[in-house]
């Protein structure tokens, strides 16, 4: 009969033994069509993080619910960090992109409806001829709606107490475009752990701004090809561009290394 010491002994040696389990990553590009959850500000940092309501099953994987996903800066979340206010958080159904980079994911918000907390209306004790009619009323309704020309998924939200706070739905500012950089060439280069583009001007009137790198698998891949091979190296790079709080950001979608055979555009 084995001892109270050797089965502690076991399970330790069995915990170790056993992998640590492994951690979802939601492949890159995956959509996110209208998920529920609570935009929150991570204290003393400006980085905010998504908080799913339900789980988010994806063909490769399913993320559990209340999994914060760090959101990318872009003009989206700038909107969504104005309406959060003080309280630094917020109710919202999302639309976003996930990226990957150095296997974590990344969320990237495409568009939000701020969503209010309306209490939910329940029969008083001891009141179920209310409570019954209510019920009948309900049931009744649900029968009209059968027929009804009204989709599936806005009767749901109608019925919901997780209605769409239009009052600050109003107050979302005019997103400033978010564009596509296409065929733009210049260097990758990085500054401390800042990582970011800098186009060239070939004598033309352009923004010497530069664009800061978003994490995601194209950024990952060329900095693998700019490890290959010292000094400068410059790319004809595609992607798209957003602004939050003035910054412009690059979410890269394409980088094609260039050469210049020794002109003087190098």
């Amino acid at each position: 009969m084995m001892t109270l010491k050797k089965i502690i002994l076991l399970l330790t040696y069995i915990g170790l033994a056993l992998p640590a389990a492994a951690k979802t990553i939601i492949e890159e590009g995956f959509i996110i069509d209208g998920v529920e959850g609570i935009v929150r500000k991570v204290e003393k940092v400006d980085v905010w993080n998504f908080i799913p309501e339900t789980k988010i099953t994806t063909p490769k994987g399913t993320l559990p619910a209340n999994n914060p996903i760090s959101l990318l800066p872009c003009s989206t979340l700038e909107q969504i960090s104005l309406l959060a206010g003080g309280d630094n958080k917020i109710h919202v159904r999302l639309w976003g992109m996930f990226t990957e980079y150095d296997g974590n994911n990344y969320l990237l918000s495409v568009y939000f409806l701020p969503i209010s907390e309306d209490a939910e209306v329940k029969p008083a004790k001891g009141d179920e001829s209310t409570g019954n009619k209510d019920e009948k009323a309900a049931a009744d309704k649900d029968k009209d709606e059968e027929d009804s020309i009204i989709p599936t998924d806005i009767l749901k939200q109608i019925k919901s107490t997780k209605t769409p706070d239009l009052e600050k739905f109003q107050q979302i500012a005019k997103v400033a475009g978010d564009t596509n950089l296409i065929g733009r060439a210049g260097h990758l280069k990085k500054e401390g752990k800042l990582k970011y583009f800098q186009p060239n001007a070939f004598g033309y009137n352009v923004n010497p701004s530069k664009y800061i790198l978003l994490p995601c698998k194209t950024l990952k891949s060329a900095e693998k090809q700019m490890g290959k091979s010292p000094g400068r190296q410059r790319y004809d790079v595609s992607g798209l561009v957003t602004v939050y709080k003035g910054r412009q950001y690059l979410l890269l979608r394409r980088t094609v290394r260039t050469y210049t055979n020794g002109n003087f555009t190098q």
